[in-house]
């Protein structure tokens, strides 16, 4: 959600026009193709991550007392 406001308060560069508009343009773009895709690799890769990691500890029983 944050990423999402982020990219939209983002989104008046990547249409800027007017003098100078050429480097909001890009700088715009960079901004929203970056945290577009930080977003969607965090979605998948933070799970994939935490299955990993737990699959790895689940091995060692657990001592009952």
């Amino acid at each position: 959600m944050t990423s999402l406001a982020f990219i939209a308060g983002v989104m008046p560069l990547a249409i800027a026009t007017g003098a100078g508009a050429n480097s909001r343009i890009a700088i715009g773009t960079g901004i929203i193709g970056g945290t577009l895709t930080a977003t969607l690799l965090a979605i998948f890769f933070v799970p994939l991550f935490f299955v990993l990691v737990k699959r790895l500890f689940a091995g060692k029983p657990r001592r009952q007392e």
